[in-house]
């Protein structure tokens, strides 16, 4: 019999782990690592990390903030106790005696930079000069600046919301206080600004305060189960808030809140680290949604949950170690910056395509593919990909019949096609292929080829 082919030209699902491997999508990953899909449907491995600093700061980053006054672009990081700003080429001292563990939390007034991290006394910076941030909580753990007020909670009356005067964030009155769901015995883990409303998580629960001031505030919960595990842990994309909570990734569209790692990984959410969940990290870059999280038993954020809103796919990539995110234009373009969660580097993403001069190793391994006709074994000889040009290097692994991976020969090839010749002429009727890659550059993968025909014998 003549020679049959079966061919993936689509990669763009994602990882799925909900279901049987046999039950997935052609197009989707049972595993994947450091690669992700494009617009039109290709696989392309992520791109890499580089370090702003080149000289490490000590301990971990406990913070990031950009912070534009005037017509002076800062980026301040808080390391190891101290806070710095970047001067443009390197980070310059700004305060110390802070503690060293103690994640800092950033936001803007009308005439300065405000930082609490729950234990230091807030303080302040104008672009010139530090001082202490007057009469405001002393134990502040939270910074978000809306509707002219600084808003914040007092470490030691963790589910008391706070404010200043507005427009005047060095004054408190007594009366300018909100007791958030009295009596539930959980703590405010994050503030954020929604539209026009603020947001307030709980452990459990999640809040919307309503309103400009004391006269018409008006406080509704919205959800009495899910919450937010951290004061990083959620972010604001196209009016919708992405969040961590303890069962899973979220997000709240303004009515209804949803658990989408429960619709598509599961398994992978098992294995997360969850008494360390409250480091978790999540920011928004071109379009996605950066969920860093510590994986097995990592005390520390070392794994990235890539979520693209567009058709609810999930990238995983690994090697990226962030504390904390942050996006900062320096005037040139836009960065999007992780603070190192083990050392003390800023480190540029989605940038060059090695980490720090590393090679990034990335593999993707698709479903056992039911090649042929059914109940009929075949012969597989020879696959093809097709690469992007000047991409090459992408090695194909194949396993036949549940079987273990096998390394097949590289063939001939062009700028744009690859063969593969299989080492002796496999028998069976399931076929997993898997691609990796793990040199320097970066590459794509835009379809696959098996080539087969059916046995004679059957099953």
């Amino acid at each position: 019999m003549p020679w049959q082919e079966f061919e993936i030209k689509d990669f763009s699902e994602g990882l799925i782990d909900k279901v049987d491997d046999d039950l997935l999508p052609e197009n989707a990953a049972a595993d994947v690592q450091n690669f992700i899909g494009t617009k039109i449907g290709s696989l392309k491995k992520r791109a890499g990390q580089k370090r702003l600093n080149n000289t490490e700061l000590g301990g971990f980053i406990q913070g990031l903030y950009a912070y534009y006054y005037s017509n002076q672009r800062r980026l301040v990081a808080v390391a190891n106790g101290t806070a710095y700003y970047w001067d443009g080429s390197d980070f310059v001292e700004l305060k110390t005696g802070l503690h060293p563990t103690a994640m800092a939390q950033f936001t803007t007034t009308a005439n300065y930079m405000v930082c609490f991290n729950g234990i230091n006394p807030p303080w302040k910076w104008d672009g010139i000069e530090v001082s202490e941030l007057a009469n405001a909580p002393s134990k502040g753990r939270f910074a978000l600046f809306h509707k002219g007020k600084l808003f914040t909670v007092d470490a030691d009356t963790p589910s008391i919301l706070r404010w200043s005067n507005s427009f005047q964030p060095e004054t408190w009155e007594e009366v300018n206080y909100w007791e958030v769901k009295a009596g539930d015995g959980d703590e405010i883990t994050c503030l954020r600004k929604h539209l026009d409303t603020l947001v307030i998580f709980k452990k459990h629960s999640l809040h919307v305060l309503s309103g400009t001031n004391l006269d018409d505030f008006r406080m509704e919960e919205l959800d009495e189960k899910t919450g937010c595990v951290g004061p990083n842990a959620a972010v604001i994309d196209s009016a919708k808030l992405y969040f961590v909570s303890e069962n899973g990734l979220y997000v709240w569209n303004g009515m209804q809140v949803k658990n989408l790692s429960q619709e598509r990984i599961p398994h992978l959410w098992e294995r997360i680290n969850k008494p360390y969940l409250h480091k978790a990290a999540v920011a928004t870059w071109n379009g996605l949604i950066w969920f860093a999280l510590p994986e097995g038993s990592s005390t520390y954020n070392n794994l990235v949950i890539v979520y693209n809103p567009e058709g609810g796919r999930f990238w995983i990539f690994r090697g990226i170690n962030a504390s904390c995110f942050e996006v900062f234009n320096d005037g040139v373009r836009r960065k999007l910056l992780a603070g190192d969660s083990v050392a003390g580097f800023v480190n540029e993403q989605d940038t060059e395509t090695d980490d720090f001069g590393e090679p990034i190793e990335a593999y993707w391994e698709g479903k056992s593919l039911a090649v042929g006709i059914a109940d009929r074994k075949n012969l597989f000889s020879w696959a093809v990909l097709q690469d992007m040009p000047g991409a090459n290097g992408v090695e194909l692994e194949v396993s036949i019949d549940y079987g273990e991976f096998n390394s097949l020969l590289p063939g001939d090839e062009d700028d744009l096609v690859r063969r593969f010749d299989f080492y002796t002429e496999y028998e069976g009727r399931y076929l997993k292929p898997k691609l990796c890659h793990n040199l320097l550059g970066g590459c794509e993968v835009r379809g696959l080829k098996i080539y087969f025909r059916p046995f004679v014998g059957v099953l």
